[in-house]
């Protein structure tokens, strides 16, 4: 898992000057005359009286937010350039049809089986069917357990697993065990009583109802109020949010056999099985278990529950989780809770935006090879290297002189500059994804098979070594990030533009 580096771009995400993100003449700076833009300060307020105010007040005053985003400012402009430059690509594709790579033709299917509203309008609950039909057939809890790990059908689950290198031997992967199960976004909607954490509640348990309505299944009020009931038991379990983020608490190593002991009423064998995780080839597999002391109350819990009640509980996550991939009536109920209810965002994305991040979600790196070759120039991205370079050179120096860092600690910082790694743009080697099959007329079965070629990547390397070469960000995802595991910066393409980066601006600006 990455941590997000904002505090690197602190000051552009805070100074309103920095908003504009128009598309200039090349070999131009884009912002200003020389790269900075002062139309957004409001130099009548004294800087020491108020800063923000000085440095963004006239940005404020104009600033609106679009209909379809809960936020405006620097990330959200970029990220409507790189939703607009995404399909670009995909319209050359179309123009292109006919003459495709093998990964050309892969994006433009995969793009085309999301925007075919018609088709899932003419297919209804049809690409559906024998996922659902398997949940209703569920019969013993070792069944529901076996469910909740299907990775093809993409369920939810009271527990979940992810596949990371390890956070105190980075050089390997391990498998991470966490709690799940809830449909809202954290425990505190279910446990707070303000009224604004009430009615996104009520609101949340009324789409419960509607969405197994939606998908044809009887007795929908009841199930909902059962389904409700138990993630709200669910949440009781969870740890709390400042808890989780506690690395040293969230860190439990256990052996399988252990974690068996530990939290013996739910069926691991057969949750791990169907994940396909399994002994190492020299012995017993160790995992690490995230919110060690509710697993045993989640497991209890899990066991305590009628088979029936889970069956529900599945059917409707599935029709939740797949929404955008079924008819524009369950896309639709999905964006009335989670859209306008709880992001407070009156107008859902278009839906070709959506299905470039769609393309990007699944076959990112794909796209992000042809994001690269056409917006983002080998001069830009020997600038940014430049930059970022000079910039250790200086830290080597202030180390070295600084009179607060003791005689232990000095040799330890240098050890960890001289070993920091920067990535710029894009990858070296770009992802093989030979092994998915695209279907242009089967979005529900896309997704599934994306799922599982995500998953299988990850398990395949499960006992090999540790690839510090991969990035955890497409080109063209607007965003950067630390890694601490591997101690490494990553700056994607799309991140380093105005206001961020311009290779064509003064350097003042870009080392400001």
């Amino acid at each position: 898992m990455h941590r997000l580096i904002a505090a690197a771009f602190t000051a552009a995400l805070v100074t309103g000057v920095f908003a504009t993100s128009a598309i200039a003449a090349p070999n131009k700076p884009q912002i200003g005359a020389w790269g900075f833009d002062l139309a957004g300060m409001d130099t009548s307020v004294k800087p020491g009286d108020d800063f923000n105010r000085y440095a963004n007040g006239r940005w404020y005053d104009a600033a609106t937010l679009p209909p379809d985003r809960p936020t405006v400012g620097s990330f959200t402009d970029l990220t409507i350039l790189s939703e607009t430059r995404m399909l670009a690509i995909l319209h050359d594709l179309d123009a292109r049809a006919g003459s495709l790579s093998p990964d050309e033709q892969k994006v433009r299917d995969l793009y085309h089986s999301y925007i075919d509203t018609d088709r899932l309008e003419q297919l209804g609950l049809a690409p559906a069917q024998k996922d659902l039909a398997a949940l209703g057939a569920l019969r013993t809890h070792e069944d529901v357990a076996t469910a909740m790990g299907s990775v093809p059908m993409g369920t939810q689950g009271i527990f979940g697993a992810y596949i990371s290198t390890d956070d105190k031997h980075p050089n390997q992967y391990v498998v991470n065990l966490l709690q799940d199960g809830l449909g809202l976004p954290d425990r505190e909607y279910y446990l707070r009583d303000d009224a604004a954490t009430k009615a996104a509640r009520d609101a949340y348990h009324k789409y419960i109802a509607d969405m197994l309505t939606l998908g044809g299944v009887a007795g929908a009020q009841a199930k909902a109020d059962a389904i409700f009931a138990l993630e709200t038991a669910i949440a009781r379990l969870h740890w709390p949010a400042a808890e989780r983020r506690d690395a040293e608490k969230t860190y439990n190593p256990m052996k399988l056999s252990e974690l068996q002991a530990f939290a013996p009423q739910f069926p691991w064998k057969q949750y791990l099985t169907e994940l396909g995780i399994g002994p190492t080839a020299t012995g017993e597999r160790t995992v690490i278990v995230v919110e060690k002391s509710a697993f045993p109350e989640l497991a209890k819990l899990f066991r305590a529950t009628p088979v029936a009640t889970w069956r529900d509980y599945l059917v409707f996550h599935y029709l939740s989780d797949h929404a955008a991939y079924l008819p524009k009536r369950f896309d639709d109920a999905h964006f009335e809770m989670y859209g306008k209810v709880l992001a407070g965002t009156p107008q859902q994305l278009s839906r070709d935006k959506r299905g470039a991040a769609f393309v990007n979600a699944n076959i990112g790196e794909a796209m992000g090879k042809l994001y690269v070759a056409r917006y983002f120039t080998p001069e830009a991205r020997a600038k940014a290297q430049a930059l970022v370079e000079n910039l250790i050179a200086v830290y080597r120096t202030h180390i070295g002189t600084r009179d607060w860092l003791g005689a232990d600690t000095k040799p330890r910082a240098l050890e960890k500059l001289a070993h920091l790694t920067i990535k710029i743009g894009y990858p070296d080697k770009w992802r093989d994804y030979s092994t998915y099959i695209i279907d242009a007329g089967d979005l529900l079965g896309n997704d599934s098979r994306g799922t599982v070629f995500e998953w299988k990547r990850r398990l395949a390397r499960l006992d090999q070594p540790v690839d510090r070469a991969e990035w955890g960000m497409t080109p063209q995802t607007v965003n950067a990030y630390y890694n601490p595991t591997f101690n490494e910066i990553v700056f994607p393409a799309a991140i380093l533009q105005p206001p961020f980066f311009d290779p064509n601006a003064d350097d003042a600006v870009n080392y400001g």
